[in-house]
């Protein structure tokens, strides 16, 4: 990936807000946000948080760094395939405790956002594995899902935005969904780029 271009540290900037407003929603509005959902919240940030480490300098980061995301971001996509069987969050499950109802859309959304996560960490452990043919045509298969992630979201955002009363916490989540899927479609655009570069040299 271009770690080093103006970009890579826009995007930095930008998923660093992002990881802070999903502390925020987590820590300071769940009188606000019907249904609150922590599992969620979580999740979200820490997306922002494993962009931001996909991001940073060549230099700083460790075989172990890489290792470790992959195995967190393989837990958390289990995690929320997990509860697409369940249909409820698995932390109230497990606590025995009264909790809302998780949707399919949601959990298939965090499904695909925390996989393509783990793949991209996969592909940044292994340049053998990122030049592999099965390899490229799965993340060309990323890059469109994200990429339809990106309209999903702007449709969402123009329905927030003609509201009649418009739940500014809810808009600005799905400015943060929007976002983080454009982030992944250039990352993933970058690794495509990338193999077929060095296939060709």
């Amino acid at each position: 990936m271009t770690m080093d271009s103006p970009l890579a540290a826009i995007f930095s900037l930008l998923l660093l807000i992002i990881a802070f407003f999903y502390l925020f929603r987590l820590v300071g509005c769940r009188t606000q946000i019907h249904p609150f959902d922590a599992e969620n919240e979580v999740g979200h940030g820490l997306m922002a948080i494993g962009m931001m480490v996909m991001l940073a300098p060549t230099d700083w980061l460790s075989p172990d760094i890489i290792r470790w995301n992959v195995i967190l971001f393989a837990l958390f996509t289990l995690w929320f395939i997990g509860r697409l069987f369940t249909r409820k969050p698995l932390l109230a499950i497990m606590l025995q405790t009264p909790g809302a109802h998780s949707t399919v859309r949601a959990d298939a959304l965090h499904v695909l956002m925390h996989g393509g996560m783990c793949y991209m960490f996969l592909l940044m452990s292994s340049m053998v594995l990122s030049m592999t043919q099965p390899a490229l045509y799965a993340s060309c298969i990323f890059f469109v899902a994200f990429a339809f992630l990106i309209l999903f979201y702007g449709r969402e955002i123009s329905n927030d935005l003609h509201a009649a009363k418009m739940d500014w916490l809810q808009c600005s989540a799905n400015i943060a969904h929007a976002l983080m899927s454009g982030m992944m479609c250039w990352m993933f655009l970058d690794m495509i780029s990338m193999t077929i570069s060095m296939g060709r040299s």
